[in-house]
């Protein structure tokens, strides 16, 4: 509990320690700020996630969004977008009541079992900012060796560094163009 309310403390310091940019001065520069990485990596995540194209013609990340990495009692592994919270959410609460609890939520896919006791109600991962949250918890734990291709990778990837290390690259794409658009 402890961890959380620091968290949460730092994620109200004052905006004006970061540059200039829109994305920076946002929550997610502030979660970036904390996990002690690049606004432009952590939104890439969010952005390789559960990116979407939107009725603007942007790509961007989906919120609504679960993943089923694997499935029973008839249920497909896969991913699923919902049109709001509230269908995502009684999705969310059906996959759990049919004991799937290998679920990606919401906008970083934070993984419901491993991370799901980092929250009250396992829905609350699909409200953006608690999930950015535990997403930004998760990277500070990972960015103890202070190597950040090792963090990403490991934030996709524990166990399979192949794996992690073809993320690490989508990621750094991202980084670019998120790069290039917010200067």
């Amino acid at each position: 509990m402890k961890k959380h309310l620091i968290l949460a403390f730092s994620l109200l310091v004052s905006q004006r320690a970061f540059p200039d940019t829109a994305l920076a001065n946002s929550f997610w520069g502030v979660a970036a700020k904390y996990a002690g990485i690049n606004v432009a990596t952590l939104y890439g995540i969010a952005v390789h996630e559960s990116g979407m194209h939107w009725s603007d013609g942007s790509f961007r990340p989906w919120p609504w969004t679960l993943n089923v990495n694997k499935g029973n009692e008839g249920v497909q592994a896969g991913p699923r977008r919902y049109a709001s919270r509230q269908a995502a959410e009684a999705a969310l609460v059906d996959l759990i009541k049919k004991g799937i609890r290998n679920v990606d939520v919401g906008i970083m896919q934070v993984n419901l079992y491993w991370h799901g006791d980092k929250v009250e109600n396992e829905t609350d991962l699909l409200d953006p900012r608690t999930n950015i949250r535990v997403a930004a918890d998760y990277l500070k734990d990972l960015k103890t060796n202070r190597n950040i291709t090792k963090t990403v990778s490991d934030y996709h990837s524990p166990s399979n560094p192949a794996r992690g290390i073809d993320y690490v690259g989508k990621i750094k794409r991202y980084e670019k163009i998120i790069n290039e658009k917010i200067k």
